[in-house]
């Protein structure tokens, strides 16, 4: 009986649970979620740090190469420096040589002799005067700004040149004369310095003062004509993308949309022209076409506002069509202080429109 009380009152070892399987049992989810995550971190922040790393490395080695590029232009420079002189220590040292031959053939009294060694010289080692060195370093120095696409400083070295030499002007197309290799190669540097201009007013991010200069460098090239007309194409490209993105709207704001659409067109219009008249001034010639441009824009104004319109049955037609008559109106009366008369036009397009709402 006693026994039996001591057994109850100590368990056997058998019925005892090792840790480990406790553990197992009552572990929670969560717990082994949160494991689960920090370890996933732990491997992310590896990654990343070996990313860095990586980064860091690419970085630190494009900032050698940058200054291994620098350097080596720095070379090319120097070199291009040190074949010129040495051009000219060549060429002085040739003609000092050919100096001292006349002399002594003179001193020996035979002319004749001292002559022959003289045009013996000549034909043998052809000199490179003075211009000829000009030339060819002026040409080389064109060269390097176009292909850095230093536009402004291409312009002026080359205005300079043809200031200081007059027979540089002029296409050399003649036929009685045929133009020499210099001018040649000076009338080919122009057309390219031109058409990086052209590019660089064709580009679509292209800024309103980065415009202006690529047309000015044109004017001073002698191409007015052309840069006049890629103004009023860049200006109609701007345009157009400002009429593209409100079209979507037009049905949004059925009243008004035609007098956001006339604050567009002839805000640029009025903007061209005054452009127009700062870069190339009262040009008639100019002038004329701005206004020939103008009218094809308004145009296809009164086009986009008829197809947007709303349909002449609702309520809606006749206001937009006051709205557009009077805005337009008001528009080409500010016009007229820049020297464009467009309300005849105007009206006359406007006419089968207002007709079809008020009927």
């Amino acid at each position: 009986m006693e026994s039996s009380e001591e057994d109850d009152d100590f368990p056997s070892i058998e019925s005892v649970t090792p840790q480990s399987k406790i553990d197992t049992i009552y572990q929670s989810k969560t717990e082994k979620g949160i494991r689960k995550l920090c370890f996933e971190l732990l491997e992310v922040k590896d990654a990343v740090e070996n990313l860095c790393g990586n980064t860091r490395t690419k970085y630190l080695a494009f900032l050698r190469l940058s200054e291994e590029v620098v350097e080596v232009e720095h070379e090319l420079n120097e070199l291009r420096k040190h074949i010129s002189a040495q051009g000219i220590l060549v060429q002085d040292l040739m003609s000092g040589v050919c100096r001292e031959l006349d002399e002594f053939n003179g001193s020996s009294g035979d002319i004749q002799e001292a002559e022959q060694n003289l045009e013996n010289c000549e034909l043998e080692v052809p000199l490179l005067n003075e211009a000829e060195g000009h030339e060819r370093m002026f040409l080389e120095n064109v060269d390097v700004l176009l292909a850095e696409h230093k536009v402004e400083e291409a312009l002026e070295v080359l205005d300079i040149e043809e200031r200081s030499h007059p027979e540089l002007k002029g296409s050399g197309d003649t036929s009685s004369t045929e133009p020499s290799s210099y001018k040649s190669a000076f009338l080919k540097r122009k057309e390219m310095l031109e058409d990086q201009l052209v590019e660089i007013t064709e580009q679509p991010s292209v800024g309103i003062l980065e415009l202006k200069k690529a047309l000015s460098g044109l004017l001073k090239l002698g191409k007015g004509p052309l840069a006049h007309q890629l103004l009023l194409k860049s200006y109609g490209s701007h345009l157009q993308n400002s009429i593209k993105a409100f079209l979507p709207f037009c049905h949004t704001y059925a009243e008004t949309y035609s007098a956001t659409l006339s604050n567009l067109v002839f805000s640029s219009i009025s903007l061209t022209t005054k452009e127009s008249g700062l870069i190339f001034g009262d040009n008639p010639a100019y002038t004329n076409r701005v206004i020939q441009w103008a009218e094809c824009e308004i145009e296809s104004f009164v086009r986009l506002v008829k197809e947007n319109a709303p349909p002449s049955d609702t309520i809606f037609a006749l206001h937009a069509a006051s709205i557009c008559v009077q805005a337009s109106l008001s528009h080409c009366s500010a016009l007229e202080s820049q020297g464009l008369k467009l309300s005849k036009l105007l009206l006359v397009l406007l006419r089968p429109y207002k007709k079809k709402s008020w009927s």
